[in-house]
Formats: structure tokens, sequence, C-alpha cells
């Protein structure tokens, strides 16, 4: 499978590297949540690159202020709606991959 390096495509492994940042958060493993923070900062950066995304960054510096808390050791949303937010990029980008 060699699925082009798309917004899709890198929306969805966002949401896997929030899940797993989650994850970690949540069991105390703060030496893994911290090399998950920093690939989900890379994504997101990679993201704001592409041309379609000037001027539509603001949902991703808002997932990147959930990403600074949790580098703060605080995590004030809903995890279910945070991950919710994600499935619906998967989901595309699986039908496409599929």
């Amino acid at each position: 499978m060699n699925t082009e390096r798309t917004t899709l495509f890198y929306m969805a492994n966002l949401g896997s590297e929030i899940s797993r940042t989650l994850l970690e958060y949540e069991q105390n493993n703060f030496e893994r949540m911290r090399a998950s923070i920093l690939r989900a900062e890379d994504i997101i950066a990679k993201i704001k690159e592409f041309p379609e995304m000037e001027g539509r960054t603001g949902e991703l510096d808002i997932l990147k202020s959930i990403i600074e808390d949790l580098k703060l050791g605080k995590f004030e949303i809903n995890k279910k709606e945070l991950l919710d937010y994600f499935s619906p990029f998967a989901t595309r980008l699986m039908s496409q991959v599929g």
C-alpha cells in the first residue's frame, strides 16, 4: 500500500498519533507521550505546508493547543469527542485505499 501523502493522509495519521498520545497520558508514560507529541507536531507542520491549507489552519491551531496542554499535563476536553473528530478522515482514507 503506497498512499499519496495528502492532507487527508496526514489528518488520519494525526488522529492516530493523538490517540496514542492520550493513551500514553492516561498510562502516565510521559517519555513515550513526549515522542508522540513530537510526531503529532511534525504532522501538523506538514499539513500547514499544503497550499490548500492557506487561511484554513484554525482547526490545526486548536489541535496544537490541545497538544500543548498535554505537554503541561492537562487534558480538559472530552476524549471521545476529540477522537471522533478524526474518524471521518480515517474512514475516507481507508475507502480510497481499499
